[in-house]
């Protein structure tokens, strides 16, 4: 092979991989669950491909993000068909009353997040009446 082939060969290698890195990664929203009881909510997110690790979940004010990255992993040939797409996550949920912060949990197992928000009890406090 003659050194301008391989310049050649080179460049469109490069060209296919600078292709691949510059393609945007499709983000899906998850499928997600709501229950609620008197004590807290569970939402149930669907996020097939994650990893513990890829996961983050914030909460700022009122505002609940997740959101999720996943490995993908492209068997070698050109693709023929294609029903399944690989990707990342994100959802935002508004919350429309206060939660417990510091008593959040998550569980992600077999590429199903809960997230549980304990709801925050209302402050009550009884006032004295007096009569003078």
């Amino acid at each position: 092979m003659s050194i301008s082939e391989l310049l050649k060969t080179e460049n469109k290698t490069a060209v296919a991989e600078q292709e691949k890195v510059q393609r945007p990664r499709p983000i899906y929203t998850p499928s997600t669950d709501l229950y609620s009881n008197e004590e807290e909510h569970l939402l149930v997110l669907d996020l097939p491909g994650v990893k513990e690790s890829d996961l983050e979940i914030s909460l700022e004010k009122d505002e609940l993000r997740i959101s999720a990255k996943t490995a993908g992993s492209e068997p070698k040939g050109s693709l023929r068909y294609s029903e399944y797409g690989t990707g990342d996550y994100k959802r935002t949920f508004l919350l429309s009353e206060p939660v417990e912060e510091d008593k959040i949990s998550a569980v992600l197992k077999n590429g199903v997040l809960q997230l549980k928000l304990p709801r925050k009890k209302p402050l009550s406090k009884k006032i004295e009446v007096k009569t003078n």
